[in-house]
C-alpha cells in the first residue's frame, strides 16, 4: 500500500517536473510552471487586444469628430459662396443700372446739342438732292463695304425690337438700343462690313455677357451680345465683311438664346432692322429711314473718294 503511494507520488512529481521550466542565472535558480507561463501569456496578449480595441476606438472616434468639423466648415463656405453669389448678382443689376443711367444721359446730351445748335439738324437730315443722285455698282459696293448692312444671322424673327420696351428681367422701362434676333446657340455671326475689332470678350460692366463691339468706317459701329465664349478675332484685329466674328449664346442677363445686335453712328444708337433690309435693290431707303446720319456729307467724302482713286 505503501510502496503504490510512493509511485503515485513519484509519477505526479514527475509529470511536474515534465511541466516546470527553470531559469538559472548568478542570483540562482527559479522555477516556472508550463501552465503558469501560458496563463501570464493569454493574459498579456488580452491585455493588448484590449488596447488595441480602445486605442481603434479612440482614433475612430477622433475622425469622425474631425468629419464632423469638416462638415460643418464646408456649410459655412457654401452659406458663405451664396451670401458673396447674391451679393455679386446685386452689384452686376446695379452696374447694368448705373451704365444704363449714363447711355440715356449721353443720348439726352447729344438731343440737347441738336436743339441748341450745336451740332447743325442739317446735317442730321437727308437733303432732297440725294434723290438726283445715281450710284454705280462700285460705289454701291464701296458704301456696303464700309457701311453695316445685310444679316449678320439667318434671319428667324425678333425677340425684342428697337426703341422702348420694359425689360425682361429687371422689370423696368428702358430705352432698347438695338434688336434681339433669335437664334439657336452657336450660330456663326458674320461682320456686316469692314472693320475692326474694339473689344472681344467678357463685358464686367453690363449685361452683355459675352460681347463683340466693331468699329466700322465713317464713324459707324457695331456691337454684338450675350454670345458664347469663343472669339475668332482679338481686340486690334482687321476684319472683312462676311467673316465670322463670334457666335450667338446666352451670356449675361438673358431670358434665353439670343443675339443682340446693335448699330450706332458717333453714338447715335440706329434702328438695326434698317440695315439689315439694306441691299442693292432698295439702296435708297435707307437715307430716308436713318435721319440720325449725315448722309450728305458722307456721299459727298465717299465720291470724292471714288474720283480720287479713279483717276489714280
Amino acid at each position: 500500500m505503501i510502496d503504490r503511494r510512493k509511485k503515485k507520488d513519484r509519477r505526479k512529481t514527475g509529470i511536474r517536473d515534465r511541466f516546470t521550466i527553470t531559469i538559472s542565472d548568478i542570483n540562482g535558480s527559479k522555477h516556472y510552471q508550463l501552465h503558469q507561463v501560458i496563463k501570464k501569456f493569454v493574459l498579456y496578449f488580452s491585455l493588448f487586444i484590449v488596447l488595441v480595441i480602445l486605442g481603434g476606438s479612440f482614433f475612430i472616434s477622433f475622425l469622425m469628430d474631425e468629419v464632423d468639423s469638416l462638415e460643418v466648415k464646408k456649410a459655412k463656405i457654401l452659406q458663405e459662396q451664396a451670401a458673396l453669389k447674391k451679393k455679386n448678382d446685386v452689384l452686376q443689376v446695379q452696374i447694368s443700372e448705373k451704365t444704363q443711367e449714363f447711355e440715356d444721359i449721353k443720348e439726352k446730351i447729344t438731343d440737347i446739342e441738336e436743339l441748341v445748335g450745336l451740332k447743325p439738324s442739317s446735317e442730321t437730315k437727308v437733303d432732297d438732292r440725294l434723290q438726283d443722285i445715281t450710284f454705280t455698282s462700285s460705289q454701291q459696293k464701296a458704301f456696303f463695304n464700309s457701311i453695316p448692312n445685310g444679316e449678320v444671322i439667318p434671319y428667324s424673327g425678333l425677340s425684342g425690337s428697337f426703341g422702348w420696351r420694359v425689360h425682361p428681367i429687371l422689370k423696368r422701362k428702358e430705352f432698347h438700343r438695338g434688336i434681339d434676333l433669335r437664334a439657336k446657340i452657336g450660330t456663326p455671326i458674320k461682320a456686316p462690313a469692314d472693320g475692326v475689332i474694339e473689344f472681344a470678350g467678357y463685358h464686367k460692366s453690363s449685361g452683355f455677357g459675352n460681347l463683340v463691339i466693331m468699329e466700322h468706317n465713317y464713324g459707324f459701329k457695331t456691337s454684338y451680345a450675350h454670345l458664347e465664349g469663343k472669339f475668332p478675332f482679338q481686340a486690334g484685329d482687321f476684319v472683312r465683311k462676311g467673316e465670322i466674328i463670334g457666335y450667338t449664346g446666352n451670356s449675361g442677363l438673358s431670358t434665353g438664346p439670343h443675339l443682340h445686335y446693335e448699330v450706332r453712328f458717333i453714338t447715335r444708337p440706329l434702328d438695326p432692322k434698317n440695315f439689315l433690309n439694306w441691299n442693292s435693290s432698295n439702296f435708297k431707303e435707307i437715307f430716308e429711314k436713318e435721319k440720325r446720319v449725315s448722309w450728305q456729307s458722307l456721299i459727298k467724302i465717299m465720291n470724292n473718294q471714288f474720283h480720287l482713286q479713279k483717276q489714280q
